[in-house]
């Protein structure tokens, strides 16, 4: 092409078209941002399990991560759970959501085996608002005679306990963790 053949393309937008067209940017907007903060919150698996298990440590008596432990030593047992903001509810050809509205309230069970052997069960009843996080804890204090080797941390989440007719109320409700009791300590 010569700089002879320069063609100018004029778009002209009266104004019904440009308010059409922000209205349309605005949708898409909405939908976009919309999208995004649904792929950051916790959706439900069901209307039964509102809670999540985001995340589960062992600690020292400060708050640090920690797997190793002298006999003897505190040992905390940090968990953060999630509740969910919606549920989703799949009935073709429509789709639909149920939002939780309330915040649950869910009794946190921690369980520490060695072998088959239990060495201690504590538990916390909290709050959770829907869309938040909570990040609880649970601790003990190691026998000085503890057996050397791997601990299992069984975490649980419950309405209640199940003799007053509680239920799961976590879909990975049972999630294990592991901690280790050494002469050295860590």
């Amino acid at each position: 092409m010569s700089g002879d053949n320069v063609r100018e393309i004029v778009i002209e937008i009266n104004a019904k078209q440009l308010i059409a067209l922000i209205l349309l940017m605005c949708i898409g907007g909405y939908i976009v941002a919309s999208y995004l903060f649904s792929l950051a919150n916790y959706i439900a698996p069901s209307k039964e399990l509102p809670l999540h298990i985001t995340g589960a440590f062992t600690a020292d008596h400060t708050g640090n991560p920690k797997t190793e432990f002298k006999r003897g030593e505190l040992v905390l047992v940090n968990v953060t759970l999630e509740m969910a903001w919606a549920y989703y509810w799949n009935t073709p050809p429509q789709y639909y959501y149920y939002y939780f509205t309330t915040a649950t309230r869910f009794l946190l069970l921690v369980q520490v085996m060695y072998n088959n052997t239990p060495i201690f069960l504590g538990f916390v009843v909290e709050d959770v608002n829907p869309g938040e996080s909570e990040s609880t804890g649970i601790g003990f204090r190691l026998p000085d005679d503890a057996p050397l080797g791997t601990y299992t941390v069984k975490i649980m989440v419950w309405s209640n306990w199940l003799d007053k007719g509680g239920t799961v109320l976590a879909d990975n409700s049972g999630l294990v963790i592991y901690f280790n009791v050494t002469n050295s300590g860590g």
